[in-house]
């Protein structure tokens, strides 16, 4: 548990690349594939980010874990981090969330420990929204 004041920093961005690379796996009765992607924020969160995404799917539901390199200002705070995330999807219902990898912030986003939640709306637009703070010292327990 942590005393650090929390901020929730939310915008929008747009997949502005989408490079899909399929492979195979003996046993497995879902497509798979590499992707690499490239994101545009706008809002409190600005910048463009970098995510490799490995992904299950078939005609029941999806999956994928990612790691997600950003570069820009979260609430006027320059630098890059890290974001690990995942998601699943059956159906109409999805679900992704993520963690900021502690030590990963550089510049003035050195510091940042925190969630990240994706989402999408029904007319496409997809989000992000940050829970984060700042910790100065060596934590004793992972974030949660």
């Amino acid at each position: 548990m942590t005393t650090e004041p929390e901020e929730v920093i939310a915008a929008d961005f747009d997949v502005t690349e989408w490079d899909p690379e399929p492979y195979e796996m003996e046993g497995s009765n879902s497509e798979l594939s590499r992707v690499r992607v490239t994101k545009l924020f706008d809002g409190l969160i600005t910048g463009t980010s970098r995510a490799e995404l490995l992904m299950a799917g078939n005609s029941r539901g999806a999956g994928y874990v990612g790691s997600e390199v950003f570069t820009g200002t979260v609430d006027g705070r320059s630098g890059s981090m890290i974001i690990q995330h995942w998601g699943l999807a059956e159906g109409e219902v999805a679900v992704s969330d993520g963690h900021i990898i502690p030590g990963s912030g550089t510049g003035e986003l050195k510091g940042i420990v925190g969630k990240a939640t994706y989402s999408q709306d029904a007319a496409g637009q997809h989000s992000l929204q940050l829970r984060i703070y700042f910790r100065t010292e060596t934590p004793t327990e992972l974030p949660g």
